[in-house]
């Protein structure tokens, strides 16, 4: 009897000594980009070691191999997975990295089309990879000045929102309006000529983004459970934002509105928008779009110079 204790004393200890290994045992990554997306995530935010776990078995998974490189709907699925993991001082302090340090638009035109700041999405819109090859030395230099410029006032867009000057919901919006003047302005450059170039090399990407648009779309579909109802009112706020943008658009190429009045209207028009899309979505499925952002962010962040495929700003902070 006194030697059967004994054995189950030492199992007992085994157990739970076993038990407690596996507990303190972080899962690693195999991929050394993601890797660094995991460890510099950790730096900036701080997380417990089970939810280093989660992300890094999440990473894995959905990345196997390269694949996160190749997926647009990789950070949708990485996020709806952290949304239920993370705890809630951990979502804080994500979330509160995410507005001090670089106040993203909540909800990039096209969220539902866009994987963006991630990886294997593309930022939808103007490829300015594209844009350049098409232009002169003298166009490239213009180039290179407008987008020196409007760096220089999303900077100091970004400075007013930390310091409080002006409201984050204001800011989100400036933010996107001075991107949409800045492609106004890299268009007006361009000659009839460069133009058709441009639709012509663009008409040659168009299935393969196409493919890609269709499967960010059916990841953020699925990582946040739309409903139809909400997939046909998305696309439609999206919709009629993007026909009013192009009407400002064409008005002021038309001389017929300054820059500075295109630049109000267009902050006024993706605020009413923001709004409209934030009433779509229930608390949790917010929660989601902004750990998407905040991870579009940090991948961005830490990985952005070590990709090899430059593809996701949806979603975001309120």
């Amino acid at each position: 009897m006194k030697k059967l204790s004994i054995l189950l004393t030492i199992a007992i200890f085994a157990t739970i000594g076993c038990d407690k290994l596996m507990k303190d045992e972080t899962i690693l990554v195999d991929d050394l980009e993601l890797q660094a997306f995991s460890e510099g995530l950790n730096t900036d935010v701080g997380l417990s070691k089970k939810s280093i776990s989660a992300l890094n078995d999440a990473l894995n998974r959905h990345g196997k191999d390269g694949k996160h490189r190749r997926d647009p709907g990789f950070l949708w699925k990485v996020a709806a997975e952290m949304q239920k993991k993370l705890t809630s001082e951990e979502k804080d302090r994500l979330l509160g990295w995410m507005d001090d340090n670089n106040v993203p638009y909540l909800y990039g035109g096209g969220m539902d089309a866009k994987a963006r700041g991630g990886p294997g999405g593309d930022k939808g819109g103007m490829d300015l990879r594209a844009v350049f090859t098409v232009l002169d030395e003298a166009q490239r230099e213009s180039l290179k000045s407008i987008m020196d410029s409007y760096k220089g006032q999303m900077e100091e867009v970004m400075k007013k929102a930390k310091d409080g000057t002006i409201d984050r919901e204001v800011a989100k919006a400036e933010l996107e309006a001075l991107e949409a003047a800045m492609r106004a302005e890299i268009e007006a450059l361009l000659t009839d000529e460069q133009r058709q170039k441009l639709e012509d090399i663009q008409a040659d990407m168009k299935q393969k983004m196409e493919e890609r648009r269709q499967a960010a779309h059916d990841a953020m579909v699925n990582a946040l459970e739309m409903t139809a109802d909400q997939e046909s009112g998305l696309e439609t706020i999206n919709k009629e934002s993007a026909e009013a943008q192009k009407a400002l658009m064409d008005k002021a190429k038309a001389e017929e509105m300054g820059k500075e009045d295109l630049h109000e209207a267009i902050k006024q028009l993706i605020i009413n928008r923001n709004s409209k899309i934030e009433a779509l979505f229930s608390d949790e499925q917010i929660e989601i779009i902004k750990i998407y952002t905040a991870l579009g962010m940090q991948y961005s962040k830490h990985c952005g110079d070590k990709r090899g495929d430059k593809g996701g700003k949806t979603g975001g902070s309120r």
